[in-house]
């Protein structure tokens, strides 16, 4: 497709300033320095086709005239303090230099394009970058060379007594290089597709904070319907109340460490020691937790030790030990020396190794494991333990050496507060300075974190899409998410819904208009909240914007939409689907991921029989049942229903009714 880089429509719009307004200037802009917000710097990529906002604050009454390629713009006279500057629309293109002039300071953005600008926002999974630990993406990095799509990155903040003037850092990089490492995943292959199929430049403004809740997206007025919510903003104001709760969770964190390693057996006894004698140890298998081997759940450290040969060759090189998982707190040894710790569950552990660290021969690791809290504890299994060379790699998997360091009487405290749990603290301080931002559309990913309470997010989720809108001015904004993925064992018992209840919640953005959601359900890893597929996920949300915005009816994203179940007889049941025609996954001629209900709360597994446009259940009694439901598990490992294009179908819930009115499409 041939690029829309390089046109760029002349425009003039110069004020007229008179002869005493100079005067004066001169008279108050001596020493006048402006600088401008994070967002307008090199690199930049400014919204295509309307005015644009330009930001920034002076110390003094200043006049200030703007350039585009030399063009003058405008000039005009800002006050002391925050100003603002718009700028004429202009067609997609680049690059420019965009030049800011004052009587004593010349400020230069160099590279500067038009095109399309989205909003990247929600947690982890938006925020987790092409280079995060364990991603496979390196390839891309090492390949990709794509100018014309850019990042922002807006730098985590936060605040508690209200919005922000301006974020409080950030930076322009290019989908280039290393530099590629930085980028949001899901935005940046969103963005790869967008670009190869529309020419258009596309910049993204990665605004995500891991492990945030929904509330602390929304405003102080959004949320006022809401008692909680509101009790925690008011305590929030009280600086004094943050300090106090962050201290005591600190000492109480602290302390609980503390005590475990004064009574670690294996801290004072050195058992990480290279020479340190393990043989009379029991035996558990790596990976695995040891919940499931036979040994009793408890808050405490445990011991793993292990011995493992390496060649004179591969002891010259640097490598990296790949620990897959650890519920949920390690500490690493190999040959008696420390080479990595990680306090938490959910991070990849890729530990480098220096050369030296290895010797030519047997070598012995040690992992003392710190389980927080009662439960699943270890080695998460279907991860990769292994050690990696330039050529070749060693297996860590087997049977380890185990002992018990200390059993806590206690688990460790949760923390009374969380940054990101608190309500209004991003919209404040990373969303709402950027309201006179001109956006496409925006892309979110979020959800995990409000898992447990379905029910609220269902009204919270159309809310904040309503208030984004109204925030940018922008009152037809496209939404497009990301439904959640498929995680967690797979339940064999299909009351169990798990995740399922948050996917409903979700499809309730869906009832604000010039929205669209994807299914990730098939991209998910059980054993990994953050799973490596991002580039499907872009792609799907890529498809939904070319759809949806760009008007390119032949990209698809939404699988099987499942619409109404019809009694047909007294032994079958009709569901009837949208966006046909249907088709499975794998190798099975039956439909699965199906279970029956005859009062709402216990299901049984059905096989389903797959017709174009809908799914015929045999069943004995139909006229007992009241409803069916469809992948509504947190990992529906059986579901395995899609369109003839793979898109899985979406997880529903539906009640069985004698008649449907609407027929399939």
């Amino acid at each position: 497709m041939k690029s829309l880089l390089n046109n760029l429509r002349p425009v003039k719009a110069t004020v007229n300033i008179s002869a005493q307004l100079l005067i004066l200037m001169a008279v108050f802009s001596a020493n006048a320095k402006i600088t401008l917000a994070p967002q307008f710097a090199n690199d930049m990529v400014l919204q295509r086709d309307t005015p644009n906002i330009l930001q920034g604050y002076s110390d003094q009454p200043e006049s200030i005239s703007v350039y585009l390629d030399d063009r003058k713009l405008q000039s005009t006279l800002v006050e002391q303090g925050a100003w603002q500057l718009t700028l004429p629309a202009h067609i997609a293109g680049g690059p420019h230099t965009l030049n800011i002039q004052t009587s004593t300071q010349l400020i230069e953005l160099r590279n500067v394009l038009f095109g399309d600008v989205w909003l990247a926002s929600g947690q982890s999974n938006m925020e987790y970058t092409l280079g995060t630990l364990g991603s496979n993406y390196s390839p891309e990095i090492l390949s990709a060379n794509l100018p014309h799509i850019r990042q922002f990155r807006v730098d985590r903040n936060a605040a508690y007594q209200g919005p922000l003037s301006t974020v409080a850092k950030g930076q322009w990089t290019i989908a280039q290089g290393q530099d590629l490492s930085k980028f949001s995943a899901v935005g940046y292959f969103f963005a790869k597709q967008v670009h190869t199929h529309t020419g258009i430049p596309i910049g993204i403004i990665n605004n995500a904070y891991a492990g945030s809740r929904i509330q602390a997206w929304m405003s102080e007025s959004a949320l006022a319907a809401y008692p909680k919510e509101v009790n925690l903003l008011q305590r929030n104001k009280q600086s004094h109340e943050i300090e106090k709760l962050q201290t005591r969770d600190k000492k109480r964190y602290q302390s609980w460490q503390q005590e475990l390693a004064a009574k670690d057996l294996g801290l004072h006894h050195n058992w990480f020691a290279v020479h340190f004698n393990d043989n009379q140890w029991p035996q558990l298998s790596v990976p695995g937790y040891w919940t499931n081997q036979g040994q009793e759940a408890f808050s405490g450290s445990m011991w793993f030790r292990t011995r493992f040969w390496v060649s004179a060759e591969q002891a010259s090189q640097a490598s990296r030990l790949v620990l897959g998982r650890i519920v949920d707190q390690d500490d690493v040894y190999i040959n008696g020396q420390k080479v990595g710790e990680t306090q938490y569950q959910y991070p990849q552990r890729i530990y480098s190794l220096d050369s030296g660290v290895l010797k030519a021969g047997q070598n012995q690791i040690s992992v003392r494991i710190v389980a927080h809290r009662p439960g699943h504890a270890g080695f998460v299994p279907a991860k990769p333990y292994q050690l990696e060379f330039k050529d070749s790699l060693i297996s860590l998997n087997g049977l380890w050496r185990y002992q018990v360091g200390h059993r806590m009487i206690n688990a460790m405290p949760s923390p009374e507060f969380k940054t990101n749990e608190q309500p209004s603290v991003f919209y404040n301080a990373m969303l709402a300075p950027l309201a006179n931002t001109q956006f496409k559309g925006v892309i979110w990913y979020q959800g995990e974190s409000n898992a447990e309470e379905p029910t609220i997010y269902q009204s919270l989720f159309p809310d904040m899409i309503r208030q984004w809108r109204a925030l940018f001015s922008q009152p037809t904004l496209p939404f497009l998410y990301v439904q959640l993925a498929n995680y967690m064992q797979a339940q064999q018992d299909p009351s169990i819904a798990g995740w399922a209840e948050i996917r409903a919640a979700q499809t309730q953005g869906l009832t604000v208009s010039n929205t669209a959601m994807v299914s990730a359900i098939d991209l998910g890893e059980w054993n990994d909240i953050h799973p490596k597929n991002k580039a499907s996920v872009g792609q799907r949300l890529a498809n939904a914007a070319l759809q949806k915005v760009y008007n390119k009816p032949d990209f698809s994203y939404q699988g099987p939409v499942l619409t109404c179940a019809e009694r047909v007889s007294g032994h079958e049941i009709k569901i009837h689907s949208e966006f046909s025609p249907l088709a499975i996954t794998g190798q099975d001629t039956k439909v699965q991921g199906f279970s029956i209900s005859e009062d709402n709360a216990n299901y049984r597994w059905i096989e389903g029989e797959l017709h174009p446009t809908s799914i015929v259940l045999k069943v004995k009694e139909a006229n007992k049942l009241v409803s069916v439901s469809y992948a509504w598990q947190s990992n529906p490992t059986r579901a395995n229903l899609s369109n003839s294009q793979g898109l899985p179908a979406y997880p529903a819930k539906l009640p069985i009714k004698d008649h449907c009115e609407i027929a399939a499409k």
